[in-house]
């Protein structure tokens, strides 16, 4: 009889400490997994959870106005007058003003004082300026203009000047967006970033600092396109149509819807989208039509024969001409950072180009970036000729010019 109470008592027992066993072990589970996901949730948390109206959290606020390019239009009217004045390159400057904080352009400091420098060009391209500015943290706008004042030789021997105001326009800068509005705007007649006024044409841009470099400020990424402001988009490619966020918020496309970019050509001047993405840094805007060429030249072959080359003045009275109609004409005649064979260069001289001899397929095939086809025209500056022909199959993408 106790034996069998023993029994039972080590039975009772023994389910007991089973049962605790799995108890705790529920517990565990349970205690380890809920923590888990509590962790898992937390991350999540700090990924998404950011201040949706800061402008500029992670870094001091500051703002840079670049001016890229400035071209004087007054070379048709120069050449028009009698004389030689159009030789007389014109003498320019500019003033900006962000917030009421004066750049003049023209006055260049330095430690040892400052050095009046003008602008003495028809054409800055690849003169660059940038202005800094610092601003209040967490500013939204801000008031920018730029004005353009040109120098002019006064009195009996010129050695009086006077400068004097062409053309200015102002724009205010939204921190949120990253876009400006004003005498300048997105998808305006004239092109974003692109002001062509009275007397002269300049092209800028204006962005703040912005922590990922992606240019592409802090409230969008966070706000509008949902993206970690932390990251840089400017490579990123969500929708997989061949162009990056960064180019697709500055125009107005949306990084995550995919776009045929390959067919789209808004502006319809025969440079599709992708196309206008390779030529971002010349320039191209997808809204305003762009024609690109590359110019080549003729070597001299002793005084008689002097190289043939296009003259500056020619090339600036093309340019404007097709600028009073809206067009933006570029013309490669020796750009500074163009690929090796690109334009400017000095090839074999003949006393004639005909156009079935031949001689235009060797130039359009060895001196012709095959990068830029499709983009450029490809121009040669010669002895005696003049036709546009197609070099390959039946693509006019050649022209000869003879100035004998």
């Amino acid at each position: 009889m106790y034996l069998r109470y023993k029994q039972k008592l080590m039975i009772g027992i023994t389910i007991l400490v089973v049962a605790c066993l799995v108890l705790s072990s529920i517990f565990i589970y349970l205690t380890f997994f809920d923590e888990e996901e509590t962790s898992e949730g937390q991350e999540t948390t700090d990924v998404i959870e950011y201040d949706l109206d800061a402008i500029s959290p992670y870094t001091n606020q500051g703002l840079t106005l670049e001016i890229n390019r400035i071209r004087h239009r007054g070379i048709i009217d120069a050449m028009m007058q009698r004389g030689n004045g159009w030789k007389s390159k014109p003498s320019f400057y500019f003033i900006t003003t962000i917030d009421d904080q004066e750049y003049i352009g023209k006055d260049v400091w330095s430690r040892s004082g400052t050095t009046e420098t003008l602008l003495n060009t028809w054409d800055t391209i690849f003169q660059e300026n940038k202005i800094q500015r610092d601003v209040e943290e967490e500013q939204e706008t801000s008031e920018i203009s730029i004005a353009l004042l040109e120098r002019t030789s006064m009195g009996l021997l010129g050695l009086r000047s006077q400068d004097t105001e062409m053309d200015r326009l102002s724009i205010t800068y939204d921190y949120k967006t990253g876009r400006w509005e004003g005498d300048d705007s997105f998808n305006d007649s004239d092109g974003y970033g692109h002001y062509l006024g009275e007397t002269f044409e300049i092209w800028f841009t204006v962005y703040h600092v912005d922590y990922d470099l992606d240019g592409i400020p802090y409230w969008t990424e966070v706000n509008l396109l949902h993206t970690d402001p932390k990251m840089d988009d400017s490579k990123s490619d969500p929708d997989e149509d061949g162009i990056p966020t960064s180019w697709e918020w500055k125009w107005g496309y949306n990084p995550h819807v995919y776009d045929n970019h390959s067919e789209l050509d808004p502006d319809k001047d025969g440079l599709e989208n992708t196309e206008e993405y390779f030529m971002e840094k010349w320039f191209a805007n997808p809204y305003y039509q762009d024609i690109y060429i590359e110019v080549d030249n003729t070597e001299a072959v002793g005084p008689l024969h002097p190289a043939h080359v296009l003259w500056e003045e020619s090339k600036q009275i093309m340019i404007e001409r097709f600028a009073s109609h809206g067009i933006s004409m570029h013309i490669d005649d020796g750009w500074p950072d163009g690929p090796a064979n690109g334009g400017g260069e000095l090839l074999t001289h003949y006393d004639r180009i005909s156009q079935d001899s031949g001689m235009m397929l060797q130039f359009y095939r060895h001196h012709f970036p095959e990068e830029r086809r499709g983009i450029f025209r490809y121009l040669f500056i010669c002895h005696s000729a003049g036709f546009c022909h197609p070099s390959e199959f039946n693509v006019y993408d050649t022209m000869a010019v003879g100035n004998s």
